[in-house]
């Protein structure tokens, strides 16, 4: 039997080299099809990139694992919010919240509310079945099914009719035909979907063997390797001067994420997923709301202070998410 620990570093890295193919096939995508960079990167980008952690949530849930499925939910949600300080040193042109569209916003509030869904959930305050899932998880899924096409309509809108809001698109040397992007863009996804099974069930033996368990095992560990494919899209979107995909991909990830709450929910048997799960998440939720609205404040107060080279919301971004690592780990052991 292969060693735990070697398992997880093979899959972790063709997780990141499939999500670098990602980023670059949904590039030529946008720009062939003129759907539009941020909705790519809202929409497009995070049915792939949100593999990994459709994947192991549900082959969590399978093995009967419901804090490590949700863990890596909510973890990958904070994780990908401190990629927005990633990619404010990687641009290195000023505070990034006050040079990307405001319309990010908007996905960053279907989060919350999304999130506060979960929250209600958890504290036992809106634990209505219906059948074996909970109404709160059918909940979180209108807010996805009807957020997204609010999305859509939206920059479908702004691309018909540009306004100051437009963000500034930077035209990477991403040339190839329509048809071969999709088939890259299939390929690459179906590699990250077999990797997502392996890390899965590497992390299962490391929170066993590291004794940590599953909550901290699943919010930090296997939350930043299934992270890794939005990682690797969001700074190659930035290289290549999709500054707005870049955004676009962090909210829209954390979306998609929270949707597949919903999935969890669907394959577990054992009542509403939500009910049963530590109370250690609610902390996690909170935090990923804070920060949301950290960042939402910034995009629309588009300050000019920097320190470093990074703009302050991105800071507090970056320090609330080590405090959450902090926390958990405290807790966990």
């Amino acid at each position: 039997m292969i060693n735990p620990w070697i398992q997880f570093i093979i899959s972790a890295a063709l997780i990141v080299w499939a999500g670098s193919r990602l980023t670059r096939s949904a590039a030529v995508i946008a720009e062939n099809t003129g759907i539009g960079t941020a909705w790519a990167g809202a929409l497009l980008l995070p049915l792939a990139t949100s593999l990994p952690e459709l994947v192991t949530t549900l082959r969590a849930v399978m093995i009967d694992i419901p804090d490590l499925a949700v863990g890596n939910i909510f973890g990958s949600c904070l994780f990908n919010l401190s990629l927005l300080a990633v990619i404010d040193l990687v641009q290195g042109r000023g505070p990034l919240t006050s040079r990307v569209s405001t319309g990010h916003t908007l996905t960053a509030s279907l989060s919350i509310i999304t999130l506060s869904l979960a929250l209600l959930a958890m504290q036992g305050l809106l634990i209505f079945p219906v059948g074996f899932i909970g109404l709160e998880s059918i909940g979180i899924a209108a807010v996805y099914i009807f957020g997204s096409r609010f999305l859509f309509n939206y920059e479908k809108g702004k691309i018909k009719k540009p306004g100051p809001d437009l963000p500034v698109v930077h035209r990477g040397k991403v040339g190839s035909s329509t048809r071969s992007a999709i088939a890259q863009f299939t390929l690459a996804a179906a590699l990250i979907v077999v990797a997502g099974v392996f890390v899965t069930d590497a992390s299962d033996l490391i929170a066993l063997e590291t004794g940590l368990g599953h909550s901290f095992v699943g919010t930090i560990f296997l939350a930043i390797s299934t992270s890794l494919p939005e990682t690797v899209t969001t700074i190659t979107a930035v290289r290549l001067g999709y500054l707005d995909m870049a955004v676009a991909n962090v909210f829209g990830a954390n979306l998609m994420n929270l949707f597949i709450i919903f999935l969890a929910d669907l394959l577990y048997l054992g009542g509403p997923i939500l009910a049963v799960v530590s109370a250690g998440h609610i902390f996690s939720a909170l935090t990923v709301v804070l920060l949301s609205a950290i960042v939402i404040f910034g995009i629309n107060y588009r300050s000019s202070f920097s320190l470093g080279g990074i703009g302050l919301d991105a800071l507090l971004v970056l320090s609330g998410y080590l405090m959450a690592v902090y926390v958990l780990f405290s807790a966990s052991g």
